[in-house]
């Protein structure tokens, strides 16, 4: 007699013990997953900061570095953001008069005064940013060879009252520069040369880390710091901000009979305890 029947298997679920441990291998999993992405992220921004605080010291150093190499003769000034000047030339602040363009002059006003002179042109076309500055706060330099020349603007001082914006300075034969005032310059050129300039402009690191950049403040004897009796605010028509978390200085290392005067830019540009330096050396090639 054959039986048939069915096999009845006993169904079974995971143990307490089962459940635990693969709650544990899961929370480790996961643990070192999440601090995998956190790392990543963390390590990408860290990357972005210094990339960003190099980009930032860069920037900062080549646009003082350009508009010094235009800077007149004997016009860099540099102080503490205080005021006062450290035996070494070493401060916070730098100013210096830009040079717009320049050309010689035939003819100069310095036995009395009067409100022209001559000079070689301009060919036509070949500068075109001359009509621009004319019509900006441009004067005329001579021969400067220290800065309380340049910076006390007087009727005899090496740098001259503003350029009649009618003066025609490009054509192909000799021109005649006009001033708004009779000026008389206190000595001749050796090489003839006169420079158009433009109103003074300062760099200067503030005590909060920020690097600033004025312009069009005017001629002051005593140069302007931030917060001094001739400060440097932010009413200031052309203040511009060029970097944060800013620190360092400028030396002014002055010329010898071997080479051009030299300016040290030390720029040092931090955020959250990293930082980036920068030490960079521009010569000054204008000569008076």
């Amino acid at each position: 007699m054959l039986w048939c029947g069915t096999l009845i298997r006993k169904q079974r679920g995971f143990t307490l013990i089962e459940l635990i441990m693969v709650i544990v291998v899961l929370g480790i999993l996961s643990f070192g997953t999440t601090q995998f992405i956190v790392n990543s992220s963390q390590s990408y921004m860290d990357t972005a900061r210094r990339e960003r605080q190099g980009s930032a010291a860069r920037m900062a150093v080549e646009k003082i570095s350009r508009e010094l190499r235009s800077a007149l003769p004997n016009s860099v000034r540099v102080v503490d953001r205080d005021g006062t000047l450290s035996v070494d030339n070493q401060g916070d602040c730098i100013e210096f008069v830009p040079v717009l363009g320049g050309s010689i002059y035939t003819s100069l006003p310095v036995t009395s005064s009067a409100a022209q002179f001559s000079s070689v042109p301009y060919l036509a076309g070949d500068a075109p940013a001359v009509s621009s500055a004319l019509g900006s706060l441009s004067r005329v330099a001579v021969y400067p060879i220290s800065t309380a020349d340049i910076y006390s603007l007087s009727a005899s001082s090496a740098v001259s009252s503003k350029i009649d914006p009618a003066s025609v300075l490009e054509g192909t034969a000799e021109v005649d520069l006009l001033l708004e005032q009779p000026h008389q310059f206190p000595l001749h050129s050796p090489g003839r040369r006169w420079f158009m300039v433009s109103e003074p402009v300062s760099f200067c690191i503030h005590a909060d880390g920020k690097l600033f950049r004025y312009g069009d403040y005017g001629f002051v004897s005593t140069q302007p710091v931030p917060g001094g009796s001739s400060s440097l605010i932010e009413s200031v028509p052309e203040r511009s901000l060029l970097a944060i978390g800013a620190s360092g200085g400028f030396v002014e290392v002055p010329p010898t009979l071997q080479r051009n005067a030299l300016i040290q830019i030390n720029l040092d540009i931090r955020e959250r305890g990293e930082g980036v330096s920068i030490n960079h050396e521009v010569q000054l090639r204008n000569v008076p």
